[in-house]
């Protein structure tokens, strides 16, 4: 391959010499079997550096030099450089010495190796720093977190400037449309690839502080540059990760979704009608914050009960997949199930999980559903129970019943899709090109789960936990307006409105949440307003709960989703290339 290393040098005459001296010695053959050029962009230089440059020129076949007499900064003169660069794999070099050739072959190995991107990390394992500025590490490692907390990211060090790029990437970013001028060229470059959904990877690497000339970045009065500049691509990369995410997993158009909204809302309006508005609102008014907060945890603590039992599934159906891309991948499945109805959240989970962690969307899709019959299940032996030992009345039957109903509806579906996939293949392939595939890791993830029964027991036995701090909640709401709730009338309130979201009439349950709280509370003597007070105050912690973490798990998936959504729209591609010549032929 042909490596080009784009030094931008503004008044480094005290540098370059030595700087193509050493490169020039470290990468040539047999050590760097590679053809290079070294490509020095003297920006605006004051002192000796032009015509330095242009002597190196003479003197070493690899160097070319570009002058620049306008427009002064570190982020346009590696713009120039990355225009002018002739390589395959494009490696922007510092010129003040502080990166080393030696490491520029585990770079270009990495891009040979098949990614598009390779970080030059100072701060992974095998990375070192030496004379790094104190303050200048503060900004460095609070930037580069914060960049992996936004966009998801992994690697450790992706300001790095001494960072490779296939030239494909940089092409299809397109240096043109590249607004930094200075130091936050850093951060735009990679992110701007990351969002693309290029593939990266991370390689050690070594610095050391210049021993000639001055610095050029001014790490406090560049802060806010790079911080704008994060800001800027933040919003960017989400509005085209969530787009690709939400637009694979939406069907029905946004009229479906707000009819099912209002429904909720009218549902809501229509007890408030019952009860007064007035009253609701004066009771809630007195609701303590503390209890709501303990509710929020109750409810926070299931998810990782959700996450030990989903995990045992698929490492049961013969996959692995880490503890926070699981978790990740359910609270994105929740927030989206509680904006759009259709259970379209399971078919996001589905996809986080093979986006990020590389699960087929038929195994996750299955194990979902598992999931359900195991927790319609739990339900339906919790109020069984609770019905023949403690009530005597017909609507602790019907509840267990309906559980019970609905895990044998959704057992009766799964059954179907197993023993018909090839019939069901076969009559929809034309419309849906992956659903064999799908269907086949359905087909298996169920097969190993039927070997294996006692990790099924495992999961259900996980069930109860997660059923158990989900009810708490309702108590803890109550104790917020000071009302404390038997054991059986909060238990059989709690699976009434569980079952109710089981079935996806309005996003999140809103309004038949509510409203079976209330109906299952009347029945006990408790007054409409007060177990209306209470439905809204538990259901709206949960949202609030689901909306803040879904959100930002959402985000974090959008973001790390984007190699596999750049990878399906060039295959979807290649596919239409070939349908159109096949039928050209034809």
């Amino acid at each position: 391959m042909f490596v080009s290393l784009v030094v931008p040098a503004h008044n480094e005459v005290g540098n370059l010499e030595r700087l193509v001296d050493s490169v020039t010695s470290e990468l040539s053959p047999p050590r760097f079997d590679h053809e290079l050029e070294i490509l020095l962009v003297d920006d605006n230089s004051t002192d000796e550096t032009p015509g330095l440059c242009d002597q190196l020129e003479r003197e070493y076949s690899s160097v070319t030099v570009v002058h620049r007499h306008d427009n002064p900064g570190f982020g346009n003169a590696v713009k120039e450089g990355l225009s002018a660069a002739s390589g395959d794999i494009i490696i922007p070099f510092m010129g003040d010495l502080s990166d080393s050739p030696s490491d520029v072959p585990k770079l270009v190995e990495a891009i040979e190796d098949g990614y598009d991107v390779a970080y030059g990390s100072r701060f992974t394992e095998g990375g070192s720093v030496d004379g790094y500025p104190p303050v200048k590490l503060l900004y460095n490692r609070s930037f580069n977190n914060l960049i992996r907390l936004l966009f998801g990211i992994r690697s450790k060090d992706v300001t790095n400037a001494f960072t490779a790029y296939r030239r494909e990437v940089i092409e299809e970013i397109g240096v043109e449309t590249l607004d930094s001028d200075s130091f936050d060229i850093t951060a735009e470059l990679p992110l701007r690839a990351h969002i693309l959904g290029f593939t990266s990877t991370e390689v050690p690497v070594t610095w050391q502080s210049r021993d000639a000339g001055v610095s050029k970045l001014d790490a406090t009065r560049k802060g806010p540059v790079y911080l704008k500049r994060l800001s800027d691509l933040f919003v960017t990369g989400n509005l085209v990760g969530l787009r690709d995410l939400l637009s694979a997993i939406t069907s029905g158009g946004p009229l479906r979704i707000v009819g099912a909204a209002v429904f909720g809302i009218a549902i809501l309006v229509g007890l408030f009608s019952l009860t007064g508005f007035e009253g609701v609102f004066q009771t809630l008014s007195d609701a303590q914050p503390a209890w709501i907060l303990g509710a929020a945890g109750m409810y926070g603590s299931t998810f990782a009960f959700r996450t030990w039992r989903f995990r045992v599934l698929l490492r049961t159906a013969g996959h692995m997949a880490s503890r926070g891309g699981v978790l990740r991948s359910i609270f994105t499945g929740w927030f989206v199930n509680f904006l759009i109805p259709a259970r379209a959240g399971d078919v996001a989970r589905g996809l986080a999980l093979k986006s990020t962690e590389d699960v087929p969307f038929g195994v996750t899709s299955g194990l979902v559903v598992v999931e359900r019959i195991l927790d319609m299940l739990m339900l339906g032996l919790l109020m069984g129970v609770v019905t023949l030992m403690f009530l005597s009345n017909s609507q602790g039957r019907f509840l267990a019943l309906a559980a019970f109903g609905l895990a044998l509806v959704l057992l009766v579906g799964l059954v179907v899709l197993v023993q018909l996939d090839e019939r069901i293949a076969d009559r929809f392939e034309s419309r849906f090109p992956r659903i064999r595939e799908g269907l086949a890791g359905l087909r298996h993830a169920v097969g190993s789960l039927l070997d294996n029964p006692y990790a099924l027991a495992l999961s259900l036995f996980l069930s109860l936990p997660v059923w158990l701090l989900e009810a708490s909640t309702l108590f803890l709401s109550a104790r917020a307006l000071g009302v404390s709730l038997d054991l059986i009338v909060g238990l059989t309130a709690s699976v009434a409105a569980f079952l109710t979201q089981a079935v996806p009439v309005t996003p999140g349950g809103l309004g038949t949440y509510e409203a079976a709280i209330a109906g299952v509370l009347s029945l006990f003597s408790i007054s409409t307003t007060l177990g209306t007070s209470i439905g809204l105050i538990d259901h709206f912690m949960r949202l609030a709960f689901v909306y803040i973490l879904g959100a930002i798990s959402t985000v974090h998936i959008g973001f790390r989703s984007r190699s596999y959504f750049r990878d399906r729209s060039t295959q979807d591609s290649s596919s239409s290339n070939a349908n159109s010549k096949s039928f050209t032929n034809k």
